[in-house]
């Protein structure tokens, strides 16, 4: 089927509910059943699991591939030199498994191609992307459907990828949000819809005519999510404070090496744009305004 995200063309028989339009590199994607075997190899990472957060999860170097274990999800295999990603053909919904698909699975292969991933939502205003940045739970998602819902573009709602050169730009990800139930109720998401359920979150696929394609948008900006019981405070910081919080939300494997790539691709992110602190009150009465001010300001 047709369409890209992460800047990829999935060469598949699978169906799949987040790609938007347009063409890519191609990313070889098939199922692989794997049953409810865990990977081997040497450990890289492991995620523990946190009740109603995280699920447990492995990653295992094999060489030249690389096994995530996932925790009631199966076991992908990646191989980033292809590129291609094998799915378990058992476990979870085709949905669930397509949004572990351009998790870490994804990540993987958007580093061996040059690209830097972050932890952090994108947002598209004027054809500029600005990066909504930081850890989980700090209300990335929800800040991002508030520009959705105003009608700016989606480009990414937890992981994002950028590439550096020969100007930053945001490549979009898959076309969803996840959002907690209560915001959700409250939140009027035009031509989204509801595809998957069982958790404490809605998933959205959103609306096919916005979704736009996955050629890079210009990064205008970083936004760093502060919590505040203050009101609004949007401040400019320096390349060199915006970089440790960025080491923070980086991906990186273990090794010297990897971390010296990784600290690179932010210093040149940190030096090539500019980064804002935006400290605002988590509630959502407020996300109207938050959406504004950033929209105006940044």
């Amino acid at each position: 089927m047709g369409g890209s995200c992460f800047g990829y063309r999935p060469v598949s028989d699978l169906a799949f509910e987040y790609l938007r339009e347009g063409d890519g590199d191609p990313l070889e994607v098939r199922e692989r059943d794997s049953g409810g075997e865990e990977p081997g190899g040497s450990l890289l990472a492991e995620w523990t699991p946190i009740p109603g957060k995280r699920l447990w999860a492995r990653l295992h170097d094999e060489g030249e591939a690389y096994r995530l274990w996932v925790d009631g999800g199966g076991t992908f295999r990646i191989d980033p030199r292809t590129p291609s990603i094998e799915v378990p053909a058992r476990g979870e919904t085709p949905v669930r498994r397509e949004e572990r698909l351009w998790g870490i699975p994804a990540v993987l292969c958007l580093r061996a191609r040059g690209d830097l991933p972050l932890h952090a939502a994108a947002v598209d205003l004027g054809g500029e992307a600005v990066l909504l940045a930081g850890p989980g739970y700090s209300g990335k998602t929800t800040l991002a459907a508030g520009f959705d819902a105003a009608g700016h573009r989606v480009l990414s709602e937890d992981l994002s990828c950028i590439r550096l050169g020969p100007a930053p730009a945001v490549i979009p990800g898959p076309a969803m949000l996840r959002i907690r139930r209560d915001v959700a109720e409250r939140l009027a998401l035009s031509g989204a819809r509801d595809v998957a359920a069982g958790d404490d979150r809605v998933h959205f696929s959103l609306d096919p005519s916005r979704r736009g394609d996955s050629r890079p948008v210009p990064l205008r900006a970083v936004v760093m999510l502060r919590p505040s019981q203050n009101g609004l405070a949007l401040e400019e910081v320096s390349a060199a404070d915006a970089l440790r919080d960025l080491w923070s939300l980086s991906f990186r494997l273990p090794g010297v090496e990897d971390r010296a790539v990784s600290f690179r691709g932010l210093a040149a992110l940190a030096d090539g744009v500019r980064v804002w602190n935006l400290a605002r009150p988590l509630r959502l009465s407020e996300l109207g305004r938050t959406v504004e001010t950033i929209a105006a300001h940044v």
